[in-house]
């Protein structure tokens, strides 16, 4: 029905003309070229303003630079396209070329932003249904509200009124742009109404446009410009130095930059055959909220008030607010379907984000005087706190008719009050389904505290027996990842660890240890693989980084809890072994679960890592072999290592104890090993007695960390914990021995300024004094 109505009642453009689609196909744009051309061009009269001698003469006495050619062309290239936009927005190579000229000309020019958006004025809705007009669509929507790097329209090259940016802007668009008394051409000189008429252009077709694979693209970025704000990484990628790049050069607007064209007579990969269960091998990306760098225009108030009616208007149109006169529950129906939907339901999570930004409402958990704050990490998968909605607001509304939630209906944790009609049922099934369970993740995320709890109520998540059903599940156990870390109180949190107890001492969320015995493989093979099918290690991660947050009981019984299930597994695979073997029943004794699996042999467990598994490899050994640590046994051990002191001092000890030396370098050099068990030791309230233990062990190995990329911040960090003076003289000792291998590399060289090695050279003096620069500096 969506392509029957796109191929007739969208408004199709005619198609473009052969000789228009060749001349903009032989264009030679380059957009690094054209930001590199304008920079020298605006820094040269910049300098002169200055007062720049060199700027003024040149070197060598040349000319001032020319006003940059791959711009004017683009802008030469816009105008003569103007009409017929559109249209070439449609086909593949042409569509690509105009979202490169949309990039350079309005990256440097507020007038092309208005040109642009005449363009395609009357195409919007075709274009968000056609497979390259929505990437044209979404560009120039971004492009035309983002603020210009620099105006080079009115920018000042020393000619007044008549300077070389305004004549270029004049000789392209002068028939295309309107006068001051609305006179002449037939592009506004207007940007805020240019922008609310596209939106309006686009409303009447709002509930349409969310439920096509293209459409609900261009209805996202609608959603994010009229609320200001915009999706970004919630973690720069690693490699990249975003500080020192602009706003067009990372971010949203980066991504709007496409890369090759697809091979046609390439055969697209087949899939794995995933399971609605297992899911499939998209990762999700974690994103935060950011707000967006406008151009001056769009913020002023009268923009934001019509604005802001607007973005309520097109949230009331998607969510259908009107279905019921906005009164009353209704049952489950069309919007519950939708939320399951593959391009519907990324929006509704898109719209109860960007709502509850709106809101403002930020009363955060972690902000709390009585709960330790956790610093948002990537190797530790801690994002960000998200923005929590406001009571009343519009992201509670479009909660609660998501959920058919009646808020007459006070929820209480003993079940006399009256039951939600159909909240409970509506929770279970989003839970169940990939698409969905975004969604209920999104809740927990930003509901406020009170909303939290009721949630976490009337979905059974304080119930063991239900709670166990949720985690078994392939999907919801992330569901439950989410709830963990995003509880709000001590009482919610005694609750979870109740349920949690029982689940977690019977061992089947755990990774056992495989049997050994070869008389029953195949037997040993099924307990191995059923295993390893249930295994949900992320729940232990998330439970443990809770407890990090809470009081001291919890923590003890999750560590308790943690060591009896290890002993569960264990006995399950020895027991697995004996049936065929009865003569090695006396050498597998029954552990009692009462006491648990000792801290020693618990730790391999989580990180998967078997003592002694490094040794013997050498410092020069060149085989690229890598650490395979569980993920999220690594992060669950790194916070473990925050507990209070008397549960986690036999933690720290066992590390230092059970693990030879080659295994802790092979663990320091490890991005993950390094960041999750080392940094553990290092940088948590462990650090005093941790640094005692780890530089007794790596004594020998200090030197050889200190010139590798990841292994030289244990080095640094080492150095930085002992707490004795005597500790830190003696890691400068060993590393002045050999000052020409650290000053081979940069790694090397940041040591030997960390570590003050070159004031221990000097003397006792200058060494103390490099070290009470660097407790102030700490």
């Amino acid at each position: 029905m969506v392509d029957d109505q796109g191929n007739g009642e969208y408004g199709r453009p005619r198609r473009p003309n052969p000789e228009t689609v060749s001349y903009l196909s032989g264009l030679p744009l380059d957009e690094n070229l054209a930001a590199q051309q304008a920079r020298e061009y605006i820094e040269y009269f910049r300098k002169r303003g200055r007062g720049d001698h060199d700027a003024e003469e040149g070197d060598g006495g040349s000319e001032p630079p020319e006003y940059p050619q791959m711009l004017g062309a683009a802008h030469a290239a816009l105008s003569s396209v103007f009409r017929e936009v559109a249209s070439l927005a449609c086909e593949e190579i042409p569509s690509r070329q105009i979202e490169t000229l949309v990039r350079i000309a309005c990256r440097f020019s507020l007038a092309a932003k208005r040109v642009v958006l005449a363009s395609m004025s009357g195409y919007w809705v075709f274009l968000s249904t056609h497979r390259f007009g929505s990437h044209v669509a979404q560009t120039v929507l971004r492009c035309v509200v983002a603020e210009c790097e620099e105006d080079l329209d009115r920018f000042d090259d020393g000619q007044g009124e008549q300077c070389e940016g305004k004549m270029i802007i004049e000789d392209s668009y002068g028939d295309l742009l309107q006068n001051d008394d609305g006179s002449g051409g037939t592009v506004s000189r207007s940007l805020p109404g240019m922008i609310l008429e596209t939106f309006e252009e686009l409303k009447p077709f709002a509930s349409e446009l969310t439920v096509h694979v293209c459409g609900t693209h261009v209805i996202r970025s609608t959603l994010c410009i009229l609320c200001g704000v915009e999706f970004v990484d919630a973690f720069p990628h690693p490699g990249t130095n975003e500080q020192n790049m602009g706003e067009w050069e990372r971010g949203v607007l980066a991504a709007t930059r496409r890369g090759k064209l697809k091979d046609k007579k390439k055969k697209k990969k087949k899939r794995g055959n995933h399971t609605h269960e297992e899911g499939g091998n998209t990762p999700h990306v974690m994103t935060v909220m950011k707000e967006m760098k406008l151009v001056h225009d769009l913020k002023s108030v009268s923009f934001k008030k019509d604005a802001d009616a607007l973005l309520i208007e097109m949230v009331g149109l998607l969510s259908m607010m009107g279905a019921n006169g906005g009164g009353g529950v209704c049952p489950p129906g069309e919007l519950q379907q939708l939320t399951c939907h593959p391009s519907a339901g990324p929006l509704l999570v898109q719209m109860i984000r960007l709502l509850s930004y709106r809101d403002g409402h930020t009363q955060l958990a972690s902000k709390k005087k009585d709960s330790a704050e956790i610093l948002p990490n990537r190797r530790l998968c801690i994002l960000p706190p998200e923005p929590k909605y406001a009571h009343g607001g519009h992201a509670e509304s479009l909660v609660h008719r998501l959920l058919c939630w009646d808020s007459d209906i006070e929820i209480d944790g003993d079940g006399s009050a009256p039951k939600q009609p159909y909240a409970s049922d509506i929770l279970y099934g989003l839970s169940g389904e990939p698409r969905g369970s975004i969604l209920l993740e999104t809740m927990f995320h930003c509901c406020p505290d009170s909303f939290h709890n009721d949630l976490c109520t009337v979905g059974g998540f304080y119930d063991e027996k239900a709670l166990r059903e949720y985690i078994e599940h392939g999907v919801s156990n992330f569901v439950v990842q989410v709830l963990l870390t995003t509880v709000r109180s001590r009482e919610q949190m005694s609750k979870m660890v109740k349920c949690l107890c029982g689940i977690i001492e019977d061992g089947s969320i755990l990774k056992g240890k495989p049997s050994q015995s070869n008389d029953s493989k195949t037997n040993a093979g099924e307990v191995a693989g059923t295993r390893h099918r249930n295994c949900r290690m992320g729940i232990v991660w998330r439970a443990v980084e809770m407890c990090a947050r809470g009081s001291s009981q919890d923590q003890e019984q999750i560590l308790s809890a943690l060591l009896r299930g290890f002993a569960s597994t264990t006995t399950s695979s020895e027991d697995a072994g004996t049936e065929s073997n009865i003569g090695a029943e006396k050498k597998h004794k029954r552990r009692s679960k009462a006491k648990g699996l000792p801290v020693e042999e618990c730790i391999p467990l989580l990180l998967g890592l078997s003592p002694g598994s490094c040794e013997g490899e050498g410092e020069f050994s060149s085989d690229g072999s890598r650490l395979t640590l569980d993920p999220a046994g690594a992060r669950a051990l790194y916070h473990i290592l925050q507990f209070k002191e008397r549960l986690r001092t036999d933690w720290v000890r066992s590390i230092v104890r059970i693990y030879c030396q080659e295994d802790l370098v092979k663990l320091a050099n490890d991005g993950l090993g390094s960041r999750c068990v080392i940094d553990g030791l290092l940088d948590g309230p462990a650090r005093s007695l941790a640094s005692k233990l780890l530089v007794e062990k790596l004594s020998d190995r200090i030197t050889y960390l200190a010139t590798e990329r990841v292994g030289h911040h244990t080095v640094e960090k080492l150095f930085r914990a002992l707490p004795k003076m005597e500790d830190k003289a003696a890691i400068s000792a060993e590393l002045s021995r050999s000052l020409n291998r650290l000053g081979s590399n940069s790694m090397g060289r940041s040591v030997m300024t960390s570590c003050a090695v070159k004031d221990y050279l000097e003397g006792e003096s200058a060494f103390l004094t490099a070290l009470a620069k660097q407790r102030d500096k700490d």
